[in-house]
């Protein structure tokens, strides 16, 4: 079975949810996903980088294009200029003068530097893309563990009440058993500091899921006070993982991390042709139009229109570009060497990934056979208690036993689900599934 297909079941069979006793709507985890993508910080700042480089790419391919400035100069002197021609004097210029200029600058791109800045441009436009989506896989992984952690908190809360409603009820026996003169004093107080004991574990499971909600709250860029219903998956599948090797592969191929690395390796390429590049010649053609708006009998045009053409050869730059390019040098070999840390950074997370979910899914059978026993263990102790030949510590530790077993399922289960989730970062297959649930 492929991949895809694999983990898109799962996806699904997880997102199958029921909605809270209490009653409303709860809040979805595509919901959730959706609000974060276009609320969180976090994602928000990278798209505006995004938009950053878009904009410089356009600036790089401007300079390819001409330019058109013009001007304008008004003059006042002191006086007219004079010249004598024989005893009378003859003015030879005005009091004010007005021009104006316009000037159309072209670069002739004969060195190719300004492609060359283009694509630098591009590579750049694409590694900031890639980055922006790789702050969406780790938002997305972000927010779905944090709804699943406020469902394992809403869990805990559960079983704290339920010790609580047990703790209530053995106290409750216990009073009527001390009332029947066949308990003692000390049986009654050791059940009121159980019932005080599960009265804090009660408040402690609720304050831990305030702390849950107002963490998934600014995930979501909402207001920490905001109130939370998440929904609670009614089963979990059975996984079949395929071989560690095809998910390393196709991480590979997948991962944004990766391929900007590659992109990365590109740009100092294009680093190198362009130190290369500032040696080579350079032409710009210059058309010029100039308007003289007060003319004079030695300056009767009022348009002149020049052009120019002007080649640049550079002929000793002192070393600049020498020195350029070794840096452009340095730079292909940094990349290489951070792609190779980047695959090997991948390949160890898509490990750990794997084994935490393979890990998971075999503590998550323990503790379903460790509830069961804890079950069965509460049921004959509560027997024999209610028959009065068992003592009060028996039942008490089977409480705990069972209050224990409950809480080893809920976090085998939900770090069932968070492994999962890491999986699919990992493999970098995040982003379509929770958003096209």
């Amino acid at each position: 079975m492929r991949i895809e297909r694999i983990l898109g079941t799962i996806v699904c069979a997880l997102m199958a949810f029921g909605a809270f006793a209490q009653g409303g709507e709860p809040l979805t985890l595509q919901e959730a996903v959706a609000l974060a993508l276009r609320n969180n910080r976090a994602v928000q700042i990278s798209a505006r980088g995004v938009d950053k480089t878009r904009n410089a790419l356009r600036e790089a391919r401007s300079n390819a294009n001409f330019t058109i400035q013009g001007n304008a100069t008004y003059t006042r002197f002191d006086r007219v200029a004079e010249a004598r021609f024989g005893p009378q004097p003859v003015r030879i210029g005005n009091l004010e003068n007005r021009t104006a200029r316009i000037t159309l600058t072209q670069v002739v791109d004969i060195s190719g530097i300004i492609r060359t800045a283009i694509r630098a441009a591009n590579l750049t436009l694409t590694v900031s893309e890639l980055e922006f989506e790789r702050t969406r896989n780790d938002t997305i992984l972000q927010v779905v563990q944090a709804y699943q952690g406020v469902a394992r908190a809403d869990e805990f809360v559960r079983v704290a009440e339920e010790a609580l409603r047990n703790a209530q009820e053995r106290l409750r026996l216990i009073r009527a058993q001390v009332d029947a003169g066949v308990a003692a004093q000390f049986d009654l107080l050791r059940a009121e500091t159980a019932v005080a004991q599960a009265e804090q574990a009660v408040l402690n499971a609720r304050n831990q899921r305030e702390l849950a909600a107002a963490a998934l709250n600014n995930l979501l860029g909402r207001d920490l006070n905001t109130p939370v219903r998440v929904a609670k998956p009614e089963r979990l599948p059975e996984l079949q993982l395929p071989p560690l090797e095809t998910l390393t592969q196709q991480a590979f191929q997948n991962r944004p991390e990766l391929i900007a690395a590659q992109r990365g390796i590109e740009l100092a390429q294009v680093g190198i042709t362009s130190a290369r590049r500032s040696l080579l010649p350079n032409i710009v053609l210059t058309g010029q139009a100039d308007f003289n708006l007060n003319t004079s009998p030695f300056n009767p045009r009022r348009e002149t229109y020049t052009g120019v053409a002007v080649l640049s050869v550079p002929i000793w730059d002192g070393g600049v570009a020498r020195a350029r390019e070794a840096q452009a040098r340095d730079d292909l070999e940094i990349a290489q060497l951070r792609l190779k840390q980047a695959q090997e950074g991948v390949a160890l997370e898509v490990r750990q990934a794997y084994l935490n979910l393979q890990d998971a899914k075999k503590r998550l059978e323990v503790a379903r056979k460790g509830l069961e026993q804890a079950t069965e263990a509460l049921r004959l102790a509560r027997v024999r208690f209610e028959a009065g030949v068992s003592p009060q510590l028996e039942i008490s530790d089977a409480e705990l036993a069972f209050t224990q077993a409950q809480t080893n399922l809920v976090n085998a289960q939900f770090d069932y689900l968070d492994a999962y989730a890491a999986l699919l970062r990992a493999i970098g297959a995040i982003d379509e599934q929770y958003t096209r649930l």
